[in-house]
């Protein structure tokens, strides 16, 4: 289900750590929105290199990690504390799989990648070690790709329609790709229908240094 819809423009971010930047990780809870091929309205990033387009146009992040985040942390993180456009309960990293198909109110997304963390998780949430507590345990969301646009409401179904048989969760392409860098297992995951291209364009440059 979903616990939070969240939107957010970019916005100048500063923090204790003397660091300022330029982000659109600072969202804020909304009823509905509607969800383009390119992602919701209302929304966007401020660094289109590393965030967003059309293989990252939802970022999902579940909400049962919170409770983990707010005791590393000593405080509660108030929600989208990650710059995730859906908080959702009930699907975390060991459920979802990549070419994972969902109806979500009127759309359809296919879920294409782990997401990989930067530094502005840190510099957002004015905490230390988040981002690379993120790295370490896998907890870090995932993207999806819209495959038909439509109305989401905070309170829109989640729904599987469709996965495949050969596939990878989510959490074992995060530690495929940091932790457990098997050549063979890297070879058979870039041919999997659906995975994001930059994250293929990824696993190809590290199954060149296997090799």
């Amino acid at each position: 289900m979903i616990k939070s819809l969240n939107v957010g423009r970019p916005q100048l971010i500063g923090n204790p750590f003397g660091q300022v930047i330029n982000s659109g990780i600072r969202k804020k809870p909304v009823s509905s929105a509607y969800l383009y091929t390119s992602g919701f309205e209302n929304d966007d990033v401020a660094d289109n290199d590393s965030h967003g387009g059309i293989d990252r146009a939802v970022c999902f992040y579940p909400f049962e990690h919170y409770a983990d985040w707010n005791s590393l942390s000593g405080t509660e993180l108030a929600i989208p504390a990650f710059g995730e456009n859906v908080t959702i309960n009930g699907f975390t990293e060991d459920d979802i799989y990549i070419g994972d198909i969902f109806q979500i109110g009127d759309a359809k997304v296919e879920i294409t990648q782990s997401r990989i963390p930067c530094a502005k998780v840190d510099i957002s949430n004015r905490i230390r070690g988040l981002f690379e507590q993120f790295i370490l345990t896998g907890k870090t969301g995932y993207f999806g790709r819209v495959l038909e646009e439509g109305m989401i409401e905070e309170t829109s179904e989640i729904t599987l329609i469709d996965r495949q048989k050969q596939t990878i969760s989510v959490r074992g392409l995060h530690h495929l790709f940091f932790h457990r860098q098997n050549a063979a297992e890297i070879e058979r995951v870039i041919e999997i229908n659906g995975i994001a291209v930059d994250m293929r364009t990824r696993l190809k440059r590290l199954l060149k240094k296997h090799k």
